[in-house]
């Protein structure tokens, strides 16, 4: 459970619209925390819809927001943004029926192979639009997880406000509730785990050792809600074809035992357009150099074998070699002007198409996937086949469109290090307090995410990963390089996380630069993910001796409001 024990200093303030939330003290005397868990609930029932900013989090996989009116029977409208380098879909429910209208981005996390077919048109996904069911956030189903809540639960016992507005707080299982506790009474916050025995559920599977975590603002309610009428010429996600070339390469190739092998490619379009292919062929050992054979454009069915190709036999005399005969097709369609990209990493035994995901990539998403790879062929102890395998976790796990941003920039100072941070490309973990899964940092997705955002901001800035124990190292007109740490905030460990931030800047940091701790708060930390400055200035106040003079010139913090900064001024002590 993550519970803040507050001072008399220090206070929690909530404002729906903009997250913002304080903490602090106040008299025990007025109704009791049920009592008014009790009115706020039969408030709710009289309401005609909900208005929320609910976000859903996964440490393997998801960090989504969605921005929904959720009517009684559960009808929904709104919009749902993933973090990160972008992701944006219109939302539409009724009963168990959804559908969205994503970008190119929001697919490319979801349905890489067919973005063409599906972006900016209403979709009927393969399985869920978002990680949980919408109607669970109506007005009746919101009313009946505050019986819940009252019925076995017990009240905070740090008393909080929410707009100037004293508040009371409730607990049950890992699920708590903010009250207003003057009157009119309504629920203001709540959240918790997505685990079983939850009052809510959660469509996604999770590998993640830790179960998701939902955090939700309650707006103020809506005057109406309308009524959700799905389009009816909605594209039906999971019969969806996209409508590209596609190609089945076989290699015809028998034991060789004459001093010069031959060979053969055949190529067939299996897709749903025809396509203009050209192989690349080569084989470690014995010619490694790769070969290019045109063999013209190919209509859907369609298939031709390449003219025969030769090379001396690498085997000594009465010795048995195992070669290894690589084919892959190169289509303009699908692959832009990449030709001779695809033969230097083929050379270097990088071989995209003959991975089943990697292949069937959209043509939006292949440059970013080649250079990727590219990227990564500069790694001390490089693996070829460890390549493939992270650049398909970075495809699976829904990276791919800061990884695209990273390395299209080209501003990336040692992009080889893509090569060990997307082997496993989830969330960080915090590491601040006592109790997560891991005692060292794990993970590597909100360090992308803040490297990519720092190139998109800035277009002559470059970045370095991991210098001397630096997470990012920042580069730009600025003669002076910015040194930044980042932190995520899953539990009650702000105050700990900087403190550790700061023992990292004062120990590796470059002579001369500017130091910045980055704090991105997750849905797991509870309510400070939907908090305010004045939530922060507490926590920070006790943290001048650690921060001031030298060490952090400016503390960010990411939550559910978005980004709040701090300079030594800002900070109470400095």
């Amino acid at each position: 459970m993550h519970f803040l024990l507050i001072g008399l200093a220090l206070f929690l303030a909530l404002v729906a619209a903009g997250g913002l939330v304080y903490l602090r003290t106040r008299d025990d005397s007025g109704p009791k925390p049920s009592s008014i868990a009790a009115q706020a609930a039969t408030a709710l029932l009289g309401q005609n819809a909900t208005a929320v900013k609910v976000t859903y989090f996964d440490q393997n996989r998801w960090d989504v927001t969605g921005e929904l009116t959720v009517a009684k029977g559960g009808d929904t409208t709104g919009t749902l943004t993933d973090a990160g380098s972008g992701g944006k879909a219109d939302y539409l429910a009724s009963g168990k029926n959804a559908v969205v209208r994503g970008d190119q981005a929001w697919w490319a996390r979801r349905d890489p192979a067919r973005i063409g077919v599906l972006q900016d048109n209403w979709v009927r996904p393969d399985g869920y639009a978002f990680p949980m069911n919408s109607a669970d956030l109506a007005p009746e189903s919101v009313a009946g997880l505050i019986d819940w809540v009252r019925d076995g639960g017990t009240a905070m016992t740090g008393v909080t406000s929410v707009a100037g507005e004293p508040v009371v707080g409730m607990r049950r299982d890992e699920w708590t509730m903010l009250f207003t506790s003057e009157k009119p009474y309504r629920l203001v916050w709540f959240g918790g785990r997505l685990q079983d025995g939850a009052p809510i559920g959660s469509l996604a599977e999770t590998a993640a050792p830790t179960p998701p975590y939902l955090s939700v603002l309650m707006n103020p309610p809506p005057d109406d809600a309308e009524k959700v009428e799905l389009p009816a010429d909605a594209v039906t996600e999971q019969t969806a074809a996209a409508k590209l070339p596609s190609f089945d390469v076989t290699v015809n190739a028998t034991t060789c035992r004459t001093v010069n092998c031959s060979w053969t490619v055949t190529v067939k379009n299996v897709g749903a357009a025809p396509g203009d292919a050209t192989v690349i062929a080569s084989v470690a050992p014995g010619m490694t150099t790769t070969e290019v054979k045109a063999v013209g454009k190919l209509q859907p069915g369609d298939s031709v074998t390449t003219p025969a190709m030769t090379f001396p036999n690498p085997a000594p005399t009465n010795k048995d070699v195992t070669a290894d005969y690589r084919a892959q097709v190169y289509a303009p369609e699908l692959h832009g002007a990449n030709l001779d990209l695809m033969r230097q990493l083929q050379e270097k035994g990088l071989m995209p198409g003959r991975s089943p995901i990697l292949s069937k990539l959209d043509p939006s998403q292949i440059p970013a996937m080649l250079f990727t790879l590219d990227a990564m062929a500069g790694a001390a102890r490089f693996d070829p086949d460890k390549a493939i395998d992270a650049t398909v976790n970075a495809v699976t796990t829904g990276v791919l469109p800061e990884v695209g941003e990273l390395v299209r920039s080209r501003r990336v100072e040692n992009p080889s290090a893509l090569y060990t941070k997307l082997q496993n490309p989830i969330f960080e973990y915090d590491t601040g307090v006592t109790g997560t899964p891991v005692t060292e940092k794990t993970g590597s997705r909100r360090q992308l995410q803040i490297a990519a955002d720092v190139l998109h901001a800035d277009p002559d800035a470059t970045v370095t990963f991991d210098s001397n124990g630096i997470d990012l190292l920042v580069r730009g007109k600025d003669p002076r390089p910015t040194a930044i740490q980042t932190r995520s905030i899953t539990s009650d460990s702000v105050a700990a996380n900087v403190r550790s931030a700061v023992k990292d800047l004062e120990k590796n940091a470059p002579s001369g630069s500017r130091r910045v701790i980055e704090l991105y708060v997750d849905a797991p930390a509870g309510y400070p993910q939907a908090a305010g400055r004045d939530y922060f200035d507490a926590q920070f106040a006790g943290l001048a001796k650690s921060v001031c003079p030298d060490g952090a010139d400016e503390i960010v913090v990411v939550n559910q409001a978005g980004p709040q900064r701090w300079n030594h001024d800002q900070i109470t002590g400095c």
